[in-house]
């Protein structure tokens, strides 16, 4: 199990290039980040050894960044504190990284029922070949597989509420951090395979995927609710 004191080594990918005031933001970010990571670790059971497994796997990801991947780990400690599930981050980290792509095969086969979402359906990103689209179309299943393990937390972590100023009703967001570490991880994915889109068009490529997902979630958790007071 993972000790508290390795934390400190997300500390690790600190951008080189920072005025004071950067610097400060970023050291602040770090230790919010480390504060979640510490809470997380009072989990039990699985849940608990899942997060250690994540805490690893994304320090061992920045590593691997080196000073690029400051914008990776600013995403990832903000997802971390909205308290988004580890299988979920982790199912976003696999296109790009070997370690998080078997561990989300993991912990989606130690699943004990079967909760699996209907894929959200998707136009075709410009300029993705077949071999790109059946990756991308394998993460997709992937990120709703780890969605549907833990449906409760998922729709408290990623889909945000607010009250609007000035009218009396509930505003619902998806995770601007989510969307945009989804986006990044996509970019980068391409950028491997010379295909480049900007950051825009899959920021809001995943926006739709994850809303016709959470729309799904919603739904799967209402039918959950009412057959559990009707067996009541």
């Amino acid at each position: 199990m993972t000790e508290a004191g390795d934390f400190e080594l997300f500390g690790a990918p600190a951008a080189k290039e920072h005025d004071e005031k950067s610097d400060e933001k970023f050291r602040e970010e770090m230790k919010r980040t480390q504060a979640a990571l510490q809470q997380l670790q009072q989990e039990e059971g699985k849940a608990r050894a899942h997060d250690d497994r994540l805490a690893r796997i994304i320090v061992h990801f920045l590593s691997q960044q080196g000073g690029g991947g400051t914008d990776f780990f600013l995403l990832i400690s903000r997802c971390v504190a909205q308290d988004i599930p580890s299988e979920l981050i982790i199912a976003v980290l696999s296109l790009i990284d070997r370690d998080a792509s078997e561990e989300i095969e993991n912990i989606l086969k130690e699943a004990k029922k079967d909760t699996a979402l209907v894929v959200p359906q998707y136009k075709d990103v410009h300029l993705l070949n077949a071999a790109q689209k059946s990756v991308i179309d394998e993460w997709i299943r992937n990120i709703t597989a780890a969605a549907a393990h833990k449906p409760y937390r998922t729709l408290d972590s990623v889909l945000i509420k607010s009250v609007a100023k000035n009218r009396n009703e509930i505003v619902k967001e998806i995770s601007p951090p989510f969307v945009q570490l989804s986006a990044f991880i996509m970019r980068y994915y391409l950028a491997m395979q010379e295909t480049h889109i900007d950051v825009e068009t899959l920021r809001d490529f995943m926006e739709n995927i994850y809303f016709k997902m959470l729309q799904d979630l919603e739904e799967m958790t209402r039918g959950q609710k009412r057959l559990e007071k009707k067996e009541s």
